[in-house]
């Protein structure tokens, strides 16, 4: 055999090893990366923040529980006060890491997006079915809202429950589902997410729908700017609704150490604090506390 073709067959080995090399290399590194998945313990949530020293926190702009100034990005209101004392209580900070839409914010939780949504939401089954929430550390009542002209709904909040009446409704939002718990019959003036409680309170008094269901601290706002437009129909509250934050399911841990700060921040009085600073003539719903005095 010539040099040539000796040369030649050693090469075309070589070649022939390392594609062989190439070939199975992946599928071996593959396999023990599984292995070693299956065989080690997934970092829980808070374990991750632990380690990170950082809760990564979705929110939503609505008054007077989280507001942002426009112009320089800061943020302030009772939620967003709670939440920083509870970081600090902690020892770890908060990462303000996006606005989140009412309508997409538990999928938002699902895919990992956020730790939590840091402001708070009515507790409601059909919430709880794809996201845990902190214990309840406020109540809402909730009232319909009509305009002040409007007297149908003085004496009897059930006119209210007429395919004739159209109330003002965000999804996933209790707007939506006071509405069609409350007022199952009547039909809906649908508003597009990230719509405001303003927004909200405007389309009934432009005559869009013919009311809304919300919460009376958010009106208290849209009152003083707007004074003279709307009304509590009948001065009658329609539910109280227990709120907390949304956290992922699945996570007992995470939520254990979220509920015992809340209790502690209850009973040292923080949130009682927070309370008479934002609310005004209308007062929160206090929840029980934690011991007997």
């Amino acid at each position: 055999m010539k040099f040539s073709q000796i040369l030649l067959v050693i090469v075309i080995s070589i070649a022939a090893a390392f594609a062989t090399v190439e070939w199975k290399t992946p599928a071996a590194t593959t396999a023990e990366a599984e292995k070693a998945a299956q065989s080690g313990t997934k970092e829980t949530r808070w374990e991750q923040i632990k380690r990170t020293g950082i809760l990564r926190c979705g929110y939503t702009t609505w008054p007077p529980y989280i507001t942002k100034d426009v112009n320089t990005g800061e943020m302030s209101g009772l939620d967003y006060d709670l939440a920083e004392e509870m970081a600090r209580q902690l020892n770890i900070k908060i990462e303000w890491a996006g606005e989140a839409a009412t309508g997409t914010m538990l999928s938002d939780l699902a895919m990992n997006r956020y730790d939590a949504i840091c402001t708070n939401y009515g507790v409601l089954p059909g919430r709880i079915r794809e996201a845990s929430f902190t214990t309840a550390f406020i109540y809402l009542p909730a009232y319909l809202y009509v305009r002040k002209d409007d007297t149908r709904f003085d004496n009897d909040l059930n006119v209210a429950n007429s395919p004739d009446i159209k109330l003002a409704a965000l999804d996933g939002e209790f707007s939506s589902i006071g509405a069609a718990e409350g007022f199952p019959q009547s039909s809906r003036f649908s508003m597009p997410q990230l719509t405001t409680a303003a927004d909200q309170f405007m389309a009934v008094a432009a005559q869009k729908a013919d009311g809304v269901i919300q919460d009376p601290f958010v009106f208290e706002l849209y009152d003083k700017a707007n004074p003279n437009q709307l009304k509590p129909a009948g001065n009658k509250m329609v539910r109280v609704v227990a709120c907390g934050f949304p956290i992922p399911a699945n996570e007992p841990q995470f939520k254990q150490v979220l509920d015992d700060t809340l209790a502690y921040l209850q009973d040292n009085g923080f949130i009682e604090k927070l309370m008479k600073k934002y609310e005004g003539d209308v007062k929160f719903v206090r929840r029980a506390k934690n011991y007997a005095e």
